[in-house]
């Protein structure tokens, strides 16, 4: 382990790192494909997870051979999601703890995430964390979603910071793929839907929640134990 490594931004994936949104995704998309007597199977559930939803309707209209164009998916199954959303939607274990005591250690915060803005602004607000990030990356900011590197490579342009410096936290493969091609350090925190997928190993290191986020940074000395600044 590089004990020279000192982390100056944390970027934050959203759906199934920071809410616990995939339940509400899956019920989306089930509630939609019904309509044409179609569903998911495990397998187009698995490969969903961390796309932007412009890439998963295009996936879906082609897997399931629906009768719509890819657009048309993408804004039926978004008007579902959307109208599933108001007080439903929670913060996953850890999250409202960990990006307060970020904040509080003056440590910059960043968004790298498959969802577009619309919903993201909506999530954020749903679970009090509208004006946590000085820096959003939404679907809409970069030409490829994830595995893509693009978005958290525009993150840590727009956080004035090397990649290196910059700690990812994610929670599905895709996103893994994409912080650590960009450069940055990465973590992975699965939820119950995206532990058992392949290529979480390539991130730094597996924890099982947010709330060992700092100690294990502390442990190896990427972020100071007290944190403070000046």
């Amino acid at each position: 382990m590089d004990l020279a490594i000192c982390i100056q931004a944390v970027v934050f994936d959203l759906d199934g790192l920071l809410v616990d949104s995939e339940p509400l995704q899956i019920a989306a998309w089930e509630a939609f494909l019904s309509r044409f007597g179609r569903s998911l199977d495990d397998g187009l559930v698995r490969q969903l997870f961390g796309l932007r939803l412009s890439d998963s309707a295009r996936l879906v209209t082609a897997r399931l051979g629906l009768p719509l164009t890819p657009e048309q998916v993408m804004a039926e199954r978004d008007e579902i999601f959307l109208d599933s959303l108001s007080g439903r939607l929670r913060p996953m274990p850890g999250a409202l703890e960990l990006v307060a005591e970020l904040a509080r250690r003056r440590i910059p915060l960043a968004l790298a995430t498959s969802g577009h803005r619309r919903y993201v602004e909506r999530a954020l607000a749903e679970i009090g964390l509208a004006d946590s990030f000085a820096v959003q990356v939404t679907a809409e900011d970069v030409e490829r979603g994830k595995p893509a590197p693009d978005c958290y490579r525009l993150a840590a342009h727009r956080l004035g910071l090397p990649p290196r410096t910059c700690l990812a936290l994610e929670d599905a493969p895709l996103g893994v793929r994409a912080a650590c091609e960009a450069g940055l350090r990465c973590l992975a925190v699965p939820n119950a839907h995206t532990r058992s997928l392949p290529g979480l190993a390539e991130a730094d290191a597996l924890l099982p929640s947010l709330h060992q986020v700092l100690p294990w940074l502390e442990n190896r000395g990427w972020i100071a134990t007290t944190g403070r600044s000046g």
